[in-house]
């Protein structure tokens, strides 16, 4: 999952009117720095310290300003060994790149406790959390017998849905035009995906789009400024954050647009078995929802906010930085368009257009490798530690610490020479050699490239937003000019240990001629 970071400094949350949120920080501080003195007894080194008496929250505001460094600086201190670390998110156990195919599948590692341990879905306002980690496994099976499966049935929405947004939302000039590159791919992103995960009903509903997106966002702003309270007392810190009113006004606004979709729908279906009528039926995530529970009880608006969080920041993410580094050289796009044209007017929308775009497949998973490049090391398969475990080297970790493991050998230059440079066709060169075919696709997995995550907990929605990305940007490169705006440049912005693209970058664009009609290609 990307961060989005449009958020303050982890004790941006004491800024309240209200005097009983006071004296609950000031609670959680004295506990919290206890139960950091409980966890310095392990024997692992730890990066950044607070001092005896030292407080979590000064450490963990350091981190958000100076993360990347203290990261650069622990990997040198302790190269190719386990160290702790106190992050934004709170403490993790750090592990050397070597263990990313030693965890991925180990059960006493799990990614979903991870997850639902920094938004709990207990808390008002993270509901649609509680998803990630149903012992029916619902949300997975769903996104795995419908999403995956059906991908080719949903091309023809994608594409149709991609007409308006583009067009929507950067116009026809052939003039050039200034667009902030977050903004633009993000209100297109979630268009596509709304079509997709909600139908026609929905999808173009202003109110809903700006609810999915802006949840998303105020959700992690609140998970990371609680970050430093107990988990017993979060559930009082959200009453109270205005921010925690955001998110559960968002959270309710979304039961309001959804709902009377939801009773339609029923109302619908049980008017036809009535009449002995065939069953409506509709190809989205809210229909395979209601497939999937089969009258069980369950949210389906927080199903749907939690799509999104996991899916359009994810997704706007790459395809911005896929964007920013095709803009930054232009010449690049040509053969892209070359690749597109040839595919697409041999094989319209089929099921193996997407996948035989596979210079375009290359450059989106360069954009994913490239940033950060190798003066930034960034960390990456989380998870939460459920019993006590011994890992190989007889590395000790204890039930309820946090690990992640250390992504560099995606930078590493005896893995990917010239690992600072953006070379597009890196991994269609990679797919020439021996073994090398599936390795270098997008959606592919391994240890030593963790974007997607790896194992059983590997993204199960990463083939939609392959197929997403790709076939918006076949449109955006197709009918349009793309260069940098004066002033932006291709570096990410920074906070704690996450990186995104700079929201202040732009980009400059005009309508052009596509070479092929998108709209009249086949989709069968």
């Amino acid at each position: 999952m990307t961060i989005p970071l449009s958020f303050g400094s982890p004790v941006s949350f004491l800024n309240f009117d209200q005097l009983p949120i006071l004296i609950v920080c000031f609670l959680s501080i004295i506990i919290g720095s206890a139960a950091l003195n409980y966890n310095r007894k392990s024997d692992l080194p730890h990066a950044n310290p607070p001092s005896t008496f030292g407080l979590r929250i000064t450490k963990q505001n350091e981190f958000y300003k100076d993360g990347m460094d203290i990261i650069t600086s622990a990997k040198k201190r302790f190269a190719g060994k386990p160290y702790k670390m106190l992050t934004t998110l709170g403490e993790v156990l750090v592990l050397p790149p070597k263990y990313g195919g030693i965890i991925h599948n180990n059960p006493a590692l799990n990614f979903r406790k991870a997850v639902t341990t920094d938004f709990p879905p207990h808390v008002s306002g993270f509901e649609p959390f509680a998803f990630v980690d149903r012992p029916d496994e619902m949300l997975q099976n769903m996104v795995k017998k419908h999403l995956t499966k059906l991908l080719n049935t949903v091309t023809a929405p994608l594409s149709e849905e991609a007409t308006f947004a583009v067009d929507h939302v950067l116009g026809s000039s052939p003039d050039w035009q200034t667009a902030s590159l977050s903004k633009a791919i993000s209100s297109i992103v979630a268009r596509l995906s709304s079509r997709v995960f909600l139908g026609e009903e929905i999808c173009r509903n202003e109110e809903w789009l700006k609810t999915t997106t802006q949840y998303a966002t105020h959700a992690f702003m609140v998970g990371v400024e609680s970050s430093t309270i107990p988990s017993l007392l979060r559930p009082i810190v959200s009453r109270f954050s205005q921010r925690g009113k955001t998110v559960r006004a968002e959270v309710q606004r979304a039961r309001e647009i959804i709902a009377p979709v939801i009773a339609k729908r029923r109302a619908m279906k049980e008017q036809a078995r009535i009449n002995n009528e065939p069953i409506p039926q509709f190809n989205d995530a809210l229909e395979w929802a209601e497939m999937e529970f089969n009258g069980k009880p369950y949210d389906p608006s927080a199903l749907q906010l939690f799509l999104s969080f996991a899916a359009i920041h994810t997704t706007t993410d790459l395809a911005c930085e896929t964007m920013l580094r095709l803009a930054n050289d232009p010449s690049q796009i040509t053969a892209l368009r070359e690749e597109m044209i040839d595919v697409l007017s041999k094989e319209g929308w089929k099921k193996t257009s997407l996948y035989n775009l596979k210079l375009l497949d290359s450059a989106i998973k360069e954009a994913q490798r490239v940033r950060p490049t190798n003066k930034i090391n960034s960390v990456q398969l989380r998870r939460l530690v459920v019993k006590d475990v011994v890992l190989e080297g007889g590395v000790k970790i204890r039930k309820g610490e946090r690990a992640q493991v250390d992504m560099s050998p995606m930078w590493d230059p005896s893995v990917y020479p010239n690992p600072d440079t953006y070379d597009m066709y890196r991994f269609l060169r990679m797919r020439e050699q021996s073994g090398g075919a599936q390795k270098a696709q997008l959606v592919t997995t391994s240890p030593d490239f963790l974007p997607f995550g790896h194992g059983t907990n590997a993204c199960p929605g990463r083939f939609f937003a392959s197929n997403e990305i790709k076939l918006a940007l076949c449109h955006l490169l197709l009918k349009y000019d793309w260069r940098l705006a004066p002033g932006t440049t291709t570096e990410p912005l920074i906070s704690g240990q996450f990186m995104t693209v700079n929201p202040k970058s732009k980009l400059q664009y005009r309508r052009r001629k596509e070479e092929i009609d998108l709209e009249s290609l086949d989709f069968h």
